[in-house]
């Protein structure tokens, strides 16, 4: 059979090298740097690495899969993280490997060992599968001995590959080892000014590092390259990594392809075969920048839950990751439609589909419109929470019970829903949102939609359909453009410049309500 979806694709590229180096067992990696706590673009890599994993039990079944995460704990700390306490205390340690560096909480043996439990959790609460490991523990235990030798052996060779890419007054000293200074334990202030292949060792100097940043002790010394007395810089070690635990898969992002071109080069100087690779598109904020942690742009994961199902970020993660995609609060509601949306089409068998990825991912739970019923998306409990003027669930519920009966065929999720949007509601559009002022330019219009809907509702029971007819046909017959004519609609009804779809949400907050409304913007003229 012939799926569609990127998962497969990517599936079947391991499946077809799996059998080109006769491999039963599949190592997928995932790279984490502990210098601050886990975020979104964390989740959206192993996420999207296990959708590949599960592709491939249907596109090769007999192939053995797991997931590696790697905290690569041995790097230095480069900065003082803004979100941790005990600054100034930490910042006494910079340079240092961060499994060197206090934990500023005091609750762990070191910074990297708080950092790495809260990864473990954070992963563990989404239920994924995964193996943990430790840069620090890997080379301290002799893990990448083998890889670190033939390093050494490649000195030169390897040497060639990073200078002509590094500026000139930087060449002569260029190394790819960082011995740690025995004296004061920092790594970025030692400066590798002769090596050993025979011996293995390196000689040092411990001096001034990047532009003076770090304190350093000036002590000279030597030192093994193995046991975790030194470390690689990180492009070599990423080459390093794939070698020694034998990687098949990585996905990195757009800002790193460089990076893995030359990583690949180095792994097959070394001996070892470069994975396949997977290049992903880097996220942007709702005005189309980049998304950094420094900023706080965009929408951090703890946002994310506190206002929206996993399952919704998760559909989000799925969503064509070679394409940049737009992320932020305002676009939130939208966002989370798309899923609801797509899982109340799900038929709940279809393999080459998002939803079936995200639904077994989240083993099984999923938005609770199931399959041929209408849907009540975030954007129209949002509204109606501000048509209502209500943050009280009980209210809310009460509204989509009466006026979209599907709801009580899974009314927990439903109550999930109405929690996590009210949530988003009061924090916020409350906290700053300005009510927008309706004009009079289309009142002829109004009149008319008020008007149909007052006879429709003599005639019997109105539909979202009957009202969203209505309020096209007022439009239509005036030849108002219908961007300008829902803009107004909504200033009307709801106070704002965008909404739900005029019919589904006459119906749910009421007929007699919504004309109500709209006589009051007339009389008002």
């Amino acid at each position: 059979m012939s799926y569609t979806q990127w998962p497969y694709i990517e599936a079947q590229r391991i499946a077809d090298r799996a059998a080109r180096l006769d491999k039963e067992n599949i190592t997928a990696q995932t790279g984490y740097g502990p210098s601050g706590l886990p975020h979104i673009g964390t989740f959206g890599e192993v996420a999207r690495t296990s959708f590949v994993l599960q592709a491939l039990q249907v596109v090769a079944p007999q192939l053995k899969t797991h997931l590696i995460c790697f905290s690569d704990d041995m790097d230095g700390l480069r900065e003082v993280p803004q979100n941790v306490p005990n600054k100034e205390m930490v910042s006494k340690h910079l340079g240092k490997p961060l499994t060197s560096v206090p934990d500023p909480y005091g609750e762990e043996p070191s910074f990297a060992h708080y950092m790495n439990r809260n990864l473990r959790e954070f992963l563990d609460s989404f239920g994924f599968k995964y193996e943990f490991a430790s840069s620090t523990e890997k080379y301290e235990s002799g893990a990448f001995n083998e890889g670190l030798t033939r390093i050494m052996r490649k000195y030169d060779k390897i040497k060639k590959m990073f200078v002509a890419k590094i500026a000139e007054e930087k060449r002569e000293t260029w190394s790819p080892f960082f011995p740690i200074c025995e004296n004061c334990g920092r790594i970025y202030t030692t400066v590798v000014t002769d090596y050993d292949p025979e011996e293995l060792t390196v000689t040092y100097l411990c001096q001034a590092g990047v532009e003076g940043k770090y304190a350093s002790c000036g002590h000279t010394g030597q030192v093994s390259v193995l046991d975790g007395d030194c470390k690689v810089g990180w492009k070599v070690d990423w080459a390093l990594r794939w070698a020694a635990l034998g990687i098949d898969y990585e996905m990195h992002g757009e800002d790193l392809l460089d990076s893995a071109r030359l990583s690949s080069k180095i792994v097959r100087e070394i001996g070892g075969k470069p994975p396949e690779l997977f290049k992903y598109e880097l996220f942007l904020d709702e005005t189309g920048k980049k998304i950094s942690k420094k900023i706080g742009n965009g929408i951090s994961i703890e946002h994310w839950l506190r206002y929206a199902p996993v399952d919704s970020l998760l559909y989000f993660m799925f969503l064509k990751p070679q394409q940049t995609k737009k992320m932020g609060l305002p676009i939130l509601p939208k966002i989370v439609d798309g899923y609801l949306e797509l899982m109340a089409g799900y038929d709940g068998h279809t393999h080459d589909s998002p939803a079936h990825f995200v639904g077994r991912l989240t083993k099984g739970v999923h938005a609770g419109a199931q399959h041929g019923q209408n849907i009540v998306t975030y954007s129209l409990i949002d509204n109606l929470a501000a048509a209502l003027n209500v943050t009280d669930p009980e209210v809310v519920r009460e509204y989509l019970v009466k006026y979209q009966p599907d709801v009580k065929e899974n009314l927990p999720y439903y109550d999930e829903l109405i929690a996590d949007v009210l949530t988003y509601y009061k924090e916020y559009h409350l906290a700053g949102k300005e009510h927008v002022e309706p004009t009079h330019e289309f009142d002829e219009a109004v009149r008319a939609f008020m008007e149909a809907l007052e006879k429709l509702a003599g005639e019997g029971q109105v539909t979202a359909e009957d009202a969203q007819n209505a309020s096209f046909q007022a439009a239509k017959e005036r030849d108002i453009k219908m961007k300008d004519w829902f803009g107004a609609l909504y200033r009307i009804l709801l106070g704002q410049d965008s909404g739900p779809r005029i019919g589904s949400f006459v119906v749910l907050i009421g007929v007699d309500k919504a004309i109500a409304r709209l006589r009051a913007h007339l009389d008002g003229a």
